[in-house]
C-alpha cells in the first residue's frame, strides 16, 4: 500500500475537522443553577440539567439537529446536610419527549417532584414522585387534586446563564409557549 498523497492527508484532515465540527453543534446538553421557592417560601438552589440526543421532528423547530432525552434535578436536602438527592425523568410520550419536571417540592418531610409526560391541546399527564427510602416512588393521582403553581423553570437555558434566580425564572415561565405548564391540576385527564 502507497502512502497517501499530500491532497489526500488534506482531505481526510478536512473531513476529521468536519466530523468534529458537526459532533460539537449537534450537542446541546445544558446545565444551569436555579433557585426554587418551596411552598413553605423556603428558597433553594437546583442544580438542573438537560441531557440530549440527536434527531427528532422537533428538528424543524430549533434547528439544532437534537432533542431533550432527559431531565435531571439535583438538590441538597435537608439543607445543610450534605446529602445530594437526584431526580431523573424516566417516562416518555408517545412522541418520545422526556416527562418535564414542573415543580420540586417538600411534604410531610419528604421531596416530591410533579412531572408532565404527554401534552395534546386539552391533555396533561401529571406524575406525582415522592422520595422514600432512598429512591423515587410514584404516587398515583386522583382525578381531581388541590391545583399547584409550577416552581420550577419551564423547558431549558437556552441563554446559558449559570444561576436562574426567581425573577429571571418569572420572565421566562411567562412565555406565551409554557402557558400549558404554569400549573399542575386540578384536574388529571386520562388521554386515550
Amino acid at each position: 500500500m502507497s502512502a497517501p498523497t499530500p491532497l489526500q492527508r488534506i482531505t481526510r484532515l478536512g473531513l476529521i475537522l468536519m466530523m468534529g465540527v458537526s459532533m460539537s453543534a449537534c450537542s446541546s446538553d445544558q446545565k444551569w443553577k436555579e433557585e426554587v421557592q418551596l411552598s413553605d417560601g423556603q428558597v433553594i438552589v437546583v442544580e438542573r440539567e438537560l441531557i440530549t440526543e440527536s434527531g427528532g421532528d422537533e428538528w424543524a423547530l430549533n434547528r439544532s439537529g437534537s432533542k431533550p432525552k432527559e431531565y435531571r434535578l439535583r438538590f441538597e436536602y435537608p439543607e445543610g446536610s450534605g446529602k445530594l438527592i437526584e431526580w431523573k425523568s424516566i417516562k416518555k410520550s408517545p412522541q418520545t419527549w422526556p416527562e418535564l419536571p414542573l415543580i420540586l417540592d417538600v411534604e410531610n418531610g419528604k421531596p416530591i417532584v410533579f412531572s408532565n409526560s404527554y401534552n395534546l391541546v386539552g391533555c396533561q399527564i401529571y406524575i406525582k414522585y415522592i422520595y422514600l427510602a432512598g429512591g423515587w416512588i410514584e404516587e398515583p393521582l386522583p382525578p381531581q387534586f388541590e391545583k399547584r403553581t409550577t416552581n420550577l423553570m419551564i423547558f431549558s437555558n437556552k441563554d446559558g446563564l449559570s444561576l436562574i434566580n426567581l425573577e429571571t425564572k418569572r420572565k421566562k415561565n411567562s412565555d406565551v409557549r409554557a402557558q400549558d405548564f404554569k400549573q399542575v391540576g386540578p384536574k388529571h385527564p386520562y388521554c386515550r
